[in-house]
């Protein structure tokens, strides 16, 4: 059984170098509310995953306020 942690970690790899610039706990809930019961990103549609990444991009925040 996978859990939350497990997700995130999935997150983390998938963002590779460039974790650190983005909201992992953020991107993770709402992967979890989107699509309730995920266990693996694999199980989101690929544009519908990265679009949730791009918006807990920490740099667009810190860049636009």
């Amino acid at each position: 059984m996978q859990t939350t942690d497990d997700l995130a970690q999935q997150v983390l790899t998938t963002l590779g170098d460039h974790a650190e610039d983005f909201d992992v706990p953020g991107i993770v809930e709402d992967l979890r509310a989107v699509y309730d019961g995920v266990r693996s990103v694999d199980d989101v549609p690929a544009a519908e995953y990265w679009q949730i990444v791009s918006e807990h991009d920490t740099t667009e925040r810190d860049v636009h306020g």
